[in-house]
């Protein structure tokens, strides 16, 4: 191991002081695996979570499919994250195919759900959480016929997009304690202090 490019955390503080916070983020974009690392206001540095990333991580959790009151199968599938910076949140739409129980003609539809994140610093997990149903339809089903439908669609939410994080901080985090989340237009932005 070239141990020429480990810095320790006092290192990569004194080099903020001394080097000015340009250079040093261009020499982190060398040693490898902090290269999403940035500087906020203040200096505070900072870890960006693209939407791609997040959608990486929830993917494997679709298809999903289930059964309301076994009349109607329900399928979600390809998740589409994007961010709500106005309301602190993030947005996943998801495609809906419903039918009958059993086989026959299926419907397409939409899911849309709205939700929040939180932080949990024994796992350094990211986490989507409070969930809430925005929009759900199925193409050619009036809006009163899919009320107990909706219910299912909102449960999605704390089945599954709440259960695992949509990003785990590294090692290369270890640079002061997460004081705060951000959405953005570009993604969630992590920001740390000491």
């Amino acid at each position: 191991m070239d141990t020429n490019h480990i810095i320790s955390k006092r290192q990569f503080l004194l080099a903020l002081g001394s080097l000015g916070a340009g250079t040093l983020l261009n020499s982190c974009a060398d040693i490898g695996g902090i290269g999403n690392i940035g500087l906020g206001s203040g200096l505070m540095p900072t870890i960006l979570i693209k939407p791609q990333t997040m959608m990486s991580k929830i993917a494997p959790q679709f298809p999903y499919k289930k059964n309301y009151q076994g009349l109607v199968d329900l399928n979600f599938s390809d998740p589409v994250v994007s961010m709500v910076p106005d309301a602190e949140k993030v947005r996943v739409g998801l495609t809906t195919l419903g039918g009958l129980s059993g086989g026959g003609r299926q419907l397409g539809g939409r899911c849309q759900l709205a939700c929040g994140l939180r932080y949990d610093p024994k796992t350094r997990g990211v986490f989507l959480k409070d969930s809430v149903l925005e929009d759900f339809s199925l193409n050619g089903v009036p809006t009163q016929l899919t009320s107990g439908l909706r219910e299912v669609a909102n449960l999605i939410g704390k089945n599954l997009l709440e259960r695992y994080p949509v990003y785990t901080l590294g090692n290369s985090a270890g640079l002061g304690f997460l004081k705060k989340m951000n959405v953005t237009d570009n993604g969630v932005l992590l920001s740390f202090g000491l």
